[in-house]
């Protein structure tokens, strides 16, 4: 099989909603932020940030497995908001690969950032084998502390 990331397309919607629901179920049980995790996100905001942003779906041969959602902060700079695998295709180095890929679209791009949740050892471990470089915390509610990583190369 090949991994390849395609842009996302409104008719996968309800399929990477799903996805992303059980991506993230983790991380809201332990953080309990019903305002912006992704796991309470509507089909309605997912069309639109797959009409306003970066919005790419990852494919396994010929199945979704997930998705990447990029926000550009400026003509240099792009911010990973999100990136998820189903769970059962997780730790296999898939998201490595996607993130590879991901970069790759966008050559000109040599200043990437993202956000992770404080606890998320497995994130910090995935990002930072990547060359990505922890450079800051920001409190978001009385549970959820994010780690800003940022990549410039």
């Amino acid at each position: 099989m090949k991994l390849s990331i395609k842009k996302s397309k409104l008719e996968d919607v309800e399929e990477l909603l799903a996805i992303q629901k059980e991506a993230f179920a983790e991380d809201y049980a332990l953080y309990e932020d019903h305002a912006s995790t992704p796991v309470n996100e509507t089909a309605e905001k997912l069309i639109e940030n797959i009409e306003r942003f970066f919005h790419y779906t990852i494919w396994w041969g010929n199945e979704v497995i997930g998705a990447v959602d990029l926000r550009p902060l400026d003509e240099n700079r792009l911010r990973l908001s999100k990136l998820f695998l189903r769970t059962d295709f997780q730790n296999k180095g898939l998201g490595s690969k996607s993130i590879k890929l991901i970069e790759s679209e966008f050559p000109l791009i040599k200043d990437w950032s993202l956000y992770t949740p404080y606890l998320n050892k497995r994130n910090h471990h995935f990002y930072e084998k990547l060359g990505y470089k922890k450079i800051g915390e920001v409190q978001i509610t009385e549970k959820l502390q994010l780690f800003k990583y940022e990549k410039i190369g």
